[in-house]
């Protein structure tokens, strides 16, 4: 059973089929929702009292991305995160992050920069702390992507960022990552600060094993 008590419930599908998006989506991304659980449309719909229509349009939309298997007519499973599934996620999230930290350096404005600075700080200080750590980085690649002021890109990420969240779990565990990341965030701190949208490309990339 799905915890239900966050649901914010709204007047319009669209709406109902976006809050029910992200609330499965975090509960999978929590781990409430674990690899080859099965989902029920039917059920979810009674436990967070919507219709079926929303919540088939935000378990299509997890499907999309990845986060779930559905099988038309039976169920929908949770999906497992593969060694393929972990490398297309690196690549992925690395030149998708490149890509906005090198917009917003050159558009943000100083507090932002400050900003930017600080949640960085926040994910060094907590680096041994995963959960913390993973969830300040998703923050920090969605502000960047909000203030690369290209409503395209930023659309595109922040559909993906649940399943990459959860996709990149494995590169947050891995203590020898965490340690050879360290440069690779101050370097990506300094060039926000700097507004210098090539390093802050590279230090990006970087901080997701990419060169």
């Amino acid at each position: 059973m799905l915890n239900t008590g966050s649901l914010r419930i709204g007047g319009k599908k669209q709406l109902l089929a976006e809050d029910v998006f992200r609330h499965v989506g975090e509960a999978i991304l929590s781990g409430q929702l674990k690899p080859h659980e099965r989902i029920r449309d039917i059920e979810l719909a009674r436990e967070l009292h919507v219709s079926r229509m929303p919540v088939r349009e935000a378990l299509q939309r997890l499907e999309r991305i990845g986060l779930v298997r559905m099988y038309p007519s039976r169920y929908t499973e949770v999906s497992e995160v593969t060694d393929a599934t972990f490398e297309a996620s690196c690549e992925f999230a690395g030149f998708q992050s490149g890509f906005v930290a090198h917009l917003a350096a050159g558009r943000m404005d100083d507090e932002q920069r400050a900003e930017a600075a600080s949640m960085i700080d926040r994910i060094v200080a907590a680096t041994d702390d995963q959960t913390t750590s993973s969830l300040i980085r998703r923050d920090l690649f969605t502000y960047l992507s909000k203030h690369s002021d290209n409503f395209l890109q930023h659309s595109l990420l922040d559909e993906a960022s649940l399943a990459l969240t959860r996709n990149l779990q494995r590169l947050v565990r891995d203590p020898a990552h965490r340690e050879a990341s360290l440069p690779a965030w101050g370097a990506l701190r300094k060039a926000l600060l700097a507004g210098d949208s090539s390093a802050a490309e590279r230090a990006a990339r970087a901080v997701h094993g990419l060169v």
